[in-house]
């Protein structure tokens, strides 16, 4: 019996080990807010199990000017600002983030999450890169979601997710989480961005998933505007464009016009799916082209009632850069959007 105990401890040690030293890792752009909640209601240990995930998670971005930005926030009563990120990313140095999140104190005090989520909101209006540039962001707060105004982190969340076009994690963390609150502040589907951090275990789980889906959020862009970007050899360039409300919800077109300026590119495009690859979503066709501008244009349907369309650009060759363009259309081809 005492055999089977070993053996089972065995399993299991093995299986976290697995884990653990499973990690996704991000190679993309993003700008990432972090904001960690360090008020009386979370206690010392899970501020400290806050901070590990934190570490783990800054350490598998490619933090760099060009490349992850990352940005801090503790509360408590009050918010401070710990490490605040620049446009061009000056002071983006992995080791120095990850000395900044070590060195945060836990303090206790109120839970100030609708003025911490407001303040990522101003961050982000002042310091994100533009959104021209097409860079996705993201905010992933840590906190028990015991907040003094549940209502006023309700109001701060629908701005920060409407203003800025972030995704939001809401990470429960402590032994008395309101999960109905995290719900406030997270994103859509709740199933992919409300986590619980609560075991060391948990925690490589939850930073894997959120480095996966972060890695992979589509930038938004709007029709008409005219974008110039560039995707490395064998990786995906994901977009999406809000649709909701234009043509009163009767569907249409959506004309995609491209311009190769270097490499070459493979488009992909979903109503459906947020990261269309070749592995879930068929390749865009080119329509027409025109020969003067060398311009590729794409055209793909809109169901009726359709509120998102998302699209992606696979770099072919070693280096690829491009411009591109996309409407909505009616059948016989007016701009509608």
């Amino acid at each position: 019996m005492f055999v089977k105990y070993i053996l089972f401890a065995v399993l299991i040690i093995v299986n976290i080990d697995r884990q653990i030293n499973s990690q996704t890792t991000c190679q993309t752009v993003l700008d990432l807010i972090i904001l960690l909640d360090g008020s009386g209601s979370i206690g010392s240990a899970p501020f400290a199990q806050a901070k590990s995930a934190m570490v783990d998670l800054v350490n598998r971005l490619n933090v760099g000017p060009q490349k992850v930005h990352v940005s801090i926030l503790r509360y408590a009563s009050t918010v401070e600002d710990s490490y605040i990120f620049n446009k061009v990313g000056s002071n983006q140095m992995k080791d120095q983030i990850v000395r900044v999140i070590n060195n945060l104190q836990y303090n206790g005090g109120g839970t100030a999450t609708g003025e911490a989520i407001q303040r990522a909101r101003n961050v982000c209006d002042s310091a994100c890169r533009n959104q021209e540039e097409l860079v996705p962001r993201a905010v992933v707060l840590f906190t028990d979601g015991q907040s003094n105004d549940p209502n006023l982190v309700r109001i701060q969340s629908e701005f920060l997710r409407e203003n800025t076009k972030a995704i939001v994690f809401a990470v429960g963390i402590g032994s008395g989480i309101n999960n109905a609150e995290l719900q406030l502040s997270a994103s859509t589907p709740y199933s992919k961005y409300v986590l619980h951090l609560q075991n060391y275990l948990q925690l490589t789980q939850v930073i894997n998933q959120i480095t996966l889906v972060a890695c992979n959020v589509p930038a938004f862009n709007e029709p008409g505007v005219v974008y110039k970007n560039e995707v490395d050899k064998d990786t995906y360039r994901f977009y999406r464009t809000n649709i909701k409300g234009l043509r009163s919800g009767l569907g249409g077109f959506m004309e995609i016009a491209v311009n190769i300026t270097q490499g070459n590119v493979q488009v992909f495009t979903s109503t459906t799916e947020a990261n269309p690859t070749s592995d879930n979503s068929k390749r865009a066709v080119v329509q027409s082209h025109d020969a003067k501008s060398t311009t590729d244009i794409y055209m793909e349907y809109l169901p009726p009632d359709t509120q998102t369309f998302y699209s992606s650009f696979k770099g072919m060759a070693n280096a690829n850069q491009y411009t591109f363009v996309s409407r909505v259309v009616d059948i016989n081809g007016a701009v509608i959007g």
